[in-house]
């Protein structure tokens, strides 16, 4: 019997050796590993913060400049409407077209969206085609017929490249006066 406890005891010393041994060479390892795996999720985890961040700013960032575009489109449709009612007003000061009170009223009302809407170069072209006009209507025949129509077509051609064709290779003499 002290013979089987003495076989019993040498055992287990040599288990607990290689257990020792084991888990020397073993635990070690798995801590190392199990270091390297935890620093590699707080990297990732920094990493994916990062990333969110500069999505998120990328979407504001994108966000802001589709309302710049829609709000830019706006304007320039709603100069497109009043440079219509400009055009067609316009129509006053052109001989042979009908010079009604109501007319008249229509161009006051188109000239002043115009101020509120329409391009500096646009409201230079047109009030240097409203100074014409006065011209004529305190000196007739002051101004040759010719320098108004170039006139009138300087406001036209000012308020096409203000809408959008700006590259327009159009000019005021281009346009044709038609009278039938």
């Amino acid at each position: 019997m002290e013979l089987l406890t003495f076989y019993i005891s040498v055992a287990s010393f040599v288990a607990v050796v290689a257990g020792g041994f084991f888990l020397r060479s073993y635990l070690p390892s798995y801590f190392t590993e199990k270091g390297k795996n935890l620093a590699s999720k707080e990297d990732i985890a920094q990493i994916t913060r990062l990333v969110e961040s500069v999505k998120a700013q990328y979407v504001a960032d994108v966000e802001k400049v589709k309302a710049t575009l829609v709000s830019e489109g706006q304007v320039v449709e709603r100069r497109r409407c009043v440079y219509e009612e400009v055009c067609g007003s316009l129509r006053v000061f052109i001989a042979g077209h009908i010079s009604s009170q109501e007319a008249k009223e229509r161009f006051h009302s188109a000239y002043a969206a115009a101020w509120i809407w329409a391009s500096d170069p646009v409201l230079i072209s047109l009030n240097h085609f409203l100074e014409l006009q006065v011209q004529i209507a305190t000196s007739p025949g002051s101004v040759e017929q010719s320098v108004l129509k170039c006139a009138y077509t300087e406001v036209l051609v000012a308020m096409r490249r203000d809408v959008g064709f700006s590259s327009s290779s159009i000019s005021s003499n281009d346009y044709k006066f038609v009278q039938f």
